[in-house]
């Protein structure tokens, strides 16, 4: 997978200390470049002006706040992310937020880089493959 992902960069949102590492070690060794992790809202926002990321993923519950102000802001300027989420129910439910792709917690590392890889090549303008506008769910 590396050379689908080389020169590539990801955001990590996660308010988990482990998690993110978890992650953090998974997307280095596939290849990406990492930026963050962070772990509250205002620091995903500041990151995201700083470096535009290729894709991110976004614990949804950060603790007091969600993520959907760095989803929408990712979502304004053609980013794709994916929620990750012990609480997937409340997601759907809770907000609509365009292009939605739901990762449950825990999750198959191998599986979440698919569906990160997927979900680039759509985002890609220069892709081969069409992809047709919507919202997906992904359980891990």
């Amino acid at each position: 997978m590396k050379h689908e992902t080389a020169h590539k960069s990801i955001l990590i949102v996660e308010d988990d200390p482990f998690i993110a590492m978890d992650l953090e070690d998974t997307f280095i060794g596939a290849g990406f470049s990492v930026i963050g992790p962070v772990a509250d809202v205002e620091s995903g926002l500041s990151l995201i002006e700083e470096h535009r990321p290729d894709i991110a993923t976004l614990d949804y519950n950060l603790g007091r706040e969600n993520s959907v102000p760095i989803a929408n802001a990712l979502a304004s300027i053609g980013v794709p992310y994916i929620f990750l989420s012990g609480q997937m129910s409340r997601v759907i439910e809770t907000h609509d937020v365009p292009e939605r792709l739901i990762v449950g917690k825990p999750y198959v590392p191998s599986k979440l880089l698919k569906l990160i890889s997927r979900t680039i090549d759509k985002a890609t303008p220069s892709s081969n493959s069409r992809s047709e506008p919507g919202s997906g769910i992904a359980f891990g």
